[in-house]
């Protein structure tokens, strides 16, 4: 967090006359000189192209942006533990984030029916469900192997010609979960990640994309990242200097109509922390 002080050596009046200024500065460029060091426009932009255009497991250049664009379809499917807390769980956290990024989205009560299945399974099912939904060839590469292997739980998503998100899948292997203390992190997290931001960044702080954050709820600048993703400025496809270039129009926007500012407030409203009652 920056924090601005006033040296106490400087006359009554012109402290007062410095922190007036401070506070009108503050009001009027509330992107570029923002409390909060995730407020910044340079953070902001850079942050976003961590998650939305760099892969995990994939590395290399940035990839073209991805999103949903028609309306996602849920199919809660649980096959391990508490059924009922998984879909209040899974309900709770979707919703959420329709709400963040004003994508459609409804719950179906079968396979056939949806385009996004998160699956409640074990832990030894979680190589064979991947290869069920991406193939045998594809689930074989070493860097889905190497998910598989390190990561507590998956996401995985196919996408159309022009790049926006037609299926996915969200692997959430409850016994290992909660072995690891993960069950709630997982939930959050993949759920964000197939939004459209599927890589982990330990530069992106505070977040729910990063390691080194304790916390296991969407933080404010996740709520920001998502609002970012689905501007209308932005669409599938997007290339990484394509999505640089308009960032600022879609961040000035945002501030002006208090996203950044009232952020801490704004992401926890109906949200998955606030129905644990934390």
């Amino acid at each position: 967090m920056s924090r601005y002080r006033l040296r106490s050596c400087l006359p009554r009046l012109k402290a007062l006359s410095l922190s007036v200024s401070l506070l009108v500065s503050l009001m009027s460029v509330p992107v570029s000189q923002a409390a909060e060091r995730w407020q910044r426009a340079d953070v902001l932009t850079d942050s976003f192209v961590e998650v939305a255009l760099k892969r995990e497991y994939q590395p290399g250049d940035p990839a073209s942006l991805t999103r949903w664009q028609a309306p996602i379809k849920v199919w809660v499917d649980s096959q391990l533990g508490d059924s009922h807390l998984q879909r209040q769980m899974s309900e709770v956290q979707f919703r959420h984030l329709s709400t963040i990024t004003g994508q459609p989205l409804s719950f179906v009560p079968s396979a056939r029916e949806a385009n996004l299945r998160i699956a409640f399974i074990a832990r030894d099912h979680m190589t064979r469900e991947a290869t069920a939904y991406l193939g045998k060839q594809q689930a074989s590469t070493p860097g889905m192997r190497k998910a598989l292997r390190e990561g507590v739980c998956l996401t995985l998503f196919k996408t159309g010609a022009d790049q926006a998100i037609a299926s996915g899948l969200i692997l959430i292997p409850v016994d290992y979960a909660r072995q690891k203390a993960r069950l709630v992190d997982c939930v959050v997290e993949e759920t964000a990640q197939l939004m459209g931001l599927p890589n982990d960044s330990d530069r992106v702080f505070p977040s729910i994309f990063s390691d080194v954050t304790v916390d296991h709820w969407l933080s404010p600048l996740d709520y920001v990242l998502l609002k970012m993703l689905y501007a209308p400025e932005l669409s599938p496809g997007m290339s990484a200097d394509e999505v640089r270039a308009a960032l600022p129009a879609v961040i000035q926007r945002l501030a002006e109509q208090g996203e950044l500012s009232h952020a801490i407030r704004r992401v926890r409203r109906d949200s998955l922390r606030e129905w644990a009652g934390e």
